[in-house]
């Protein structure tokens, strides 16, 4: 797992304890129960601090999952 993956990971732990680690490479807004819109606008908030960046409305439909939130954080790096 690279840096931004394992960051990741930990900003996924913060907002949903109850995953297990081996779970957090495959969560999704279909996977994860308790992943809803308070949950998303909350993991938004904890990326964007973890990551000291602002994430912007258009994006919002990359963070359904673990995977389109991963590669929109590569994305914006190679910028």
């Amino acid at each position: 797992m690279d840096e931004n993956a394992s960051r990741l990971a930990d900003c996924f732990l913060a907002v949903f304890p109850d995953i297990s680690a081996d779970e957090i490479a495959h969560a999704s807004s279909a996977s994860v129960q308790s992943w809803d819109s308070v949950a998303t606008v909350t993991l938004l908030a904890v990326v964007e601090e973890e990551f000291g960046i602002e994430i912007e409305v258009k994006e919002l439909a990359r963070f359904v999952s673990f995977g389109g939130i991963l590669s929109f954080l590569r994305e914006i790096e190679r910028q």
